[in-house]
């Protein structure tokens, strides 16, 4: 009986420490990780049973004991530590805090049931009919238990594989597959060199780790691109190709001349992609959620700003460009018409806080922004919400721009629905937003019959939605629409309104597709605003009826690229 119920307490402890490592690695892992000053909470949490406090010489985790635990202790913020609770300026949620202690009490070893009784061992002869492998080290069932098998690590490695190398290693392309079932990878050669990709027991003689670590390879290191694998990741890899040597070993084992074991196999069930979750305690608090994907994929729609943020000390490079009028003669469908063109970059000084600062060619424009978004789906809540702020300057000549300081408040509502399609509704406010340097106006009891020239300072109040709908198993296609429609009264300035009669008079819109690969994200769409800027697209579209004119509308592509620091 002790074997079963030694396999299912490792099962549930592995369960929890990999919810631990995820909730430090979004927490905690941008100051504590290696080779800084602090403490590394980087890898396997496990390893800081052996670890101490620099500070108070405590140590970080005692097995079975919370309370005594220094980590558990500068969480929560008790009493008695050295400094501020962490993480600092930031606490993490009350379901977070519990799975932490949760984890350390399933530390402790569990004891045996009272009325066990040992498994006489005299009249059993030495042999290899007790041990899991040939190697002689591993033996009896508590060896056996403690060792991770493959079918329980699979499932991990199939999660790094997917968030990180199945969008160029998927199914139907050119590349080693490393989607869906990843037993063939051991009779699966690299296509330029010819070395197994993974030869079980044996990680050093795998050509997938090589590409990994970098070591001893042709072509670039994996993933292509990308941030390099960390190393807790890469070991949970290496320890599933040591779990297939094991298994492979098995079955090969001698049973002292075809005798019976002393110690029958107890039957198990097939494995599933997942361990079996351990139940509920009942413990009144609610157990930790793990932490779902933002509604969207980039922190900008189109040219709406979403509530998607960065994340903590992540970077972004993003560009932006619009191309001429689809329509416009020998303009190759808006190719040779010219184009508006955007360059950003944005920090996640937070998690939920950007920064960023972009430039166009438009009118020479400078735009200086700042996101929050304090309230988060993907933390738990039922939506998310934020805003927006910002304040642009148009360098352009003053006979060609007026009002060149402006500025832009926006807030963001947002839900992502049943896990496919995300909706947002943005209420923005842009500040002096008509920049033509020569408005005529013709005012009502001014006494002047016609229009006058007038200096305009009016801004813009707008009500925009944007929606995507995600395609696919891992949902990186999507189909994207942004709708922005500036308030059409002439106390504000827009399209269409006695400052700009001749203007299209329904707002701007967008339709178009996205991807994302990694870090990447491209997005190309049809469009009736060649403006990307906040203060600039906020009056309206430059175009009314995309079917006249030969296609009165335009072409453009958002391209970005994130790295985390």
């Amino acid at each position: 009986m002790l074997a079963p119920l030694s396999v299912l307490f490792v099962l549930a402890a592995a369960d929890a420490e990999g919810k631990v490592k995820k909730i430090l690695e979004d927490n905690c892992t941008a100051c504590h990780a290696a080779g800084g000053d602090e403490v590394s909470l980087e890898g396997k949490p496990s390893r800081l049973l052996s670890v101490k406090s620099r500070a108070t010489k405590k140590p970080l985790i005692v097995a079975g004991d919370p309370d005594a635990s220094y980590l558990y202790a500068k969480i929560v913020g008790a009493k008695g530590i050295r400094g501020e609770a962490m993480p600092p300026g930031e606490p993490m949620s009350a379901a977070q805090k519990k799975a932490i202690k949760d984890w350390i009490i399933s530390l402790k070893p569990a004891a045996p049931p009272p009325d066990a009784t040992p498994t006489p061992t005299t009249d059993t002869p030495p042999g290899p009919s007790t041990s899991t492998g040939g190697d002689g080290g591993k033996t009896g069932d508590g060896g056996a238990a403690a060792k991770p098998k493959a079918s329980e690590l699979e499932p991990k490695v199939r999660k790094i594989f997917d968030g990180k190398c199945t969008s160029c290693h998927d199914k139907g392309g050119d590349e080693v597959v490393l989607a869906g079932d990843l037993g063939h990878l051991t009779k699966a050669k690299s296509k330029d060199t010819g070395k197994p990709m993974v030869v079980p027991g044996d990680p050093d003689g795998s050509y997938l780790v090589s590409k990994l670590t970098g070591k001893g390879i042709k072509g670039e290191k994996m993933p292509m691109g990308d941030d390099p694998l960390p190393a807790a990741e890469i070991d949970v890899v290496r320890q599933w190709i040591v779990a297939l040597g094991d298994e492979a070993k098995a079955p090969a084992e001698p049973t002292d001349g075809g005798t019976t074991p002393t110690e029958p196999t107890p039957t198990e069930p097939t494995p599933t992609a997942e361990p079996e979750q351990p139940a509920d305690d009942g413990g009144g608090e609610e157990p930790a959620k793990e932490k779902s994907k933002p509604p969207f994929h980039g922190v900008f729609q189109i040219n709406l700003p979403t509530t998607s943020t960065l994340g903590r000390r992540t970077f972004e490079f993003r560009i932006d460009h619009r191309f001429g009028q689809v329509g416009t003669e020998r303009g190759a469908f808006g190719l040779d018409a010219g184009a508006n063109i955007s360059y950003g970059f944005a920090y996640g000084i937070l998690s939920g806080w950007d920064v960023l600062i972009r430039r166009t060619n438009s009118r020479k424009g400078y735009e200086l922004g700042t996101k929050y978004v304090p309230i988060r789906q993907e933390d738990g809540y039922k939506v998310s919400f934020g805003g927006y702020a910002s304040v642009e300057y148009l360098r352009d000549f003053p006979s060609n721009t007026a009002n060149p300081w402006a500025g832009n408040f926006q807030l963001m509502l947002s839900r992502l629905w049943f896990e496919r399609w995300s909706t947002q509704l943005v209420v923005g406010y842009s500040l002096r937003t008509n920049h033509s340097p020569n408005v005529q106006v013709d005012l009502p009891n001014d006494g002047v019959d016609g229009a006058v020239k007038v200096r305009d300072r009016r801004g813009t109040l707008g009500v925009g939605i944007a929606s995507t709908v995600w395609l696919g198993a891992k949902k990186r296609w999507g189909i994207d629409l942004e709708y922005n429609l500036p308030i059409p009264t002439n106390v504000f300035f827009y399209r269409g309104g006695n400052a700009d009669p001749n203007g299209s008079n329904i707002g701007s819109w967008a339709l178009g597709g996205s991807v994302k690969t990694g870090l990447h994200l491209f997005q190309i769409f049809i469009t009736n605003t060649r403006e990307i800027h906040t203060n600039l697209y906020a009056p309206g579209g430059a175009t009314k009826n995309p079917f006249t004119d030969r296609g009165n509308f335009f072409f453009g592509f958002n391209l970005s690229r994130k790295w985390s620091l």
